[in-house]
């Protein structure tokens, strides 16, 4: 009996130590496995719905700026053919405006124009050298390649959106361009003119015929009066060198690197717009001559003037500028020209060199002048040139071999 008490009360102890045991050992695996197992997944799933909660507010949020920037750039198409100061006051970036224009292939130009060899070369300019590029089909381009230099940038990108919306019989077509970021390599591509620069043509020849030497003239003045009048654009470098003449000898204005637009404040483009006036003056003395206008000063007096006082030198040609025939070469005696004519194209080319800009006579002014003229020979043509299209792309067969 009494070990069947012990028995018991033994029985009793050991399942009593057993549960305490059993407890203490679930409490404990509990706090030290089980709770941290559970703080993590808790904080896991807090993360996860705050992700999630951020990605409802972010999917809105960017949805938004999409729609933003869409609108944006169907503004912008909406603008592809606007006035240019526009799209350069918004900073339109290249690739936008390039979609006027074709963008050609680097490797392709580089094997067009054997890899710019010198041999080439058929111009080298201030912002760029020029090279003659043969296609497969048997026709040419004219390809500049610009110098590594960020302050000829401005002037690439100025020239794709001028020459990219606009086209002139007597402005340089654009074809296309190619940039290759990772060798700083930005390349203009224009339509071939067979006769080169007009600086080189009079160098070259002694026997410029008076109907071509009238059809330049009125060609690059008709040129200027649509940049004047049309465009409200100045050129400011016109001069022999950016004269390209076509296969006819018609002439086109080209380099449009440091061009600028009018302000609103009349007073200011006066002085800028008669700059454009009185480099075409020199322009016609060095046409009907073959020589710069220092030149022909220096035939004068025998003595080099600065540029600056070149203007000042027409004065000494008095009302009639027709003694000013003296110092024309003696290819102009040799062919058969009207001294009449050549009298009143001088009288022009003296107006426009006036030393008071505000007496110098605007571009539309000196067009019909010279159309006067070119009407006795047949060689002025309508007047509807005067105003300038958007451009229709060129059809270029640009298959180069790769």
């Amino acid at each position: 009996m009494e070990f069947s008490n012990q028995f018991k009360e033994s029985f009793k102890h050991g399942l009593i130590a057993g549960y305490c045991f059993t407890a203490t050992f679930v409490i404990v695996f509990y706090m030290f496995y089980c709770l941290p197992a559970q703080v993590i997944k808790n904080r896991k799933n807090k993360k996860v719905g705050h992700m999630k909660t951020e990605e409802k507010h972010k999917l809105p949020c960017q949805k938004f700026k999409q729609q933003k920037i869409n609108k944006k750039l169907k503004k912008v198409r909406q603008k592809d053919r606007v006035f240019p100061m526009e799209l350069i006051e918004k900073s339109i970036q290249i690739s936008k405006v390039g979609r006027l224009t074709y963008r050609m292939n680097f490797t392709k130009l580089c094997h067009a124009t054997k890899y710019f060899s010198l041999d080439n070369v058929i111009g080298v300019g201030v912002i760029g050298i020029m090279y003659k590029a043969a296609l497969p089909n048997g026709r040419f381009l004219a390809v500049k390649r610009l110098y590594d230099s960020q302050s000829i940038i401005k002037r690439f990108e100025l020239e794709i959106m001028i020459l990219g919306q606009y086209s002139h019989r007597n402005i340089v077509s654009l074809i296309g361009f190619s940039i290759e970021e990772g060798n700083n390599e930005r390349i203009l591509v224009y339509q071939y003119m067979s006769n080169g620069r007009l600086s080189d043509k009079l160098k070259e020849t002694k026997k410029l015929e008076w109907s071509k030497v009238i059809k330049i003239a009125l060609g690059v003045a008709r040129g200027l009066c649509c940049l004047h009048h049309s465009l409200h654009m100045l050129h400011l470098n016109i001069n022999s060198d950016c004269i390209l003449l076509g296969k006819n000898f018609e002439p086109k204005i080209s380099n449009f690197g440091g061009i600028m637009f009018m302000n609103n404040d009349l007073e200011k483009n006066i002085g800028l717009e008669k700059k454009d006036v009185s480099d075409f003056g020199c322009l016609l003395f060095e046409l009907i001559n073959g020589n710069k206008f220092g030149e022909i000063h220096e035939s004068f007096n025998n003595v080099t003037v600065p540029f600056v006082t070149y203007p000042n030198h027409v004065n000494m040609l008095g009302e009639d500028p027709s003694g000013f025939c003296d110092a024309v070469d003696e290819y102009l005696n040799k062919i058969e020209f009207k001294d009449e004519e050549v009298s009143t194209l001088l009288r022009v080319a003296r107006e426009c060199v006036h030393p008071l800009f505000e007496q110098r006579p605007t571009m539309l002014e000196v067009y019909n002048k010279i159309c006067n003229i070119g009407e006795r020979d047949r060689i002025c043509e309508d007047a509807n040139l005067l105003s300038m299209d958007f451009v229709t792309p060129i059809e270029v067969d640009t298959n180069m071999p790769s």
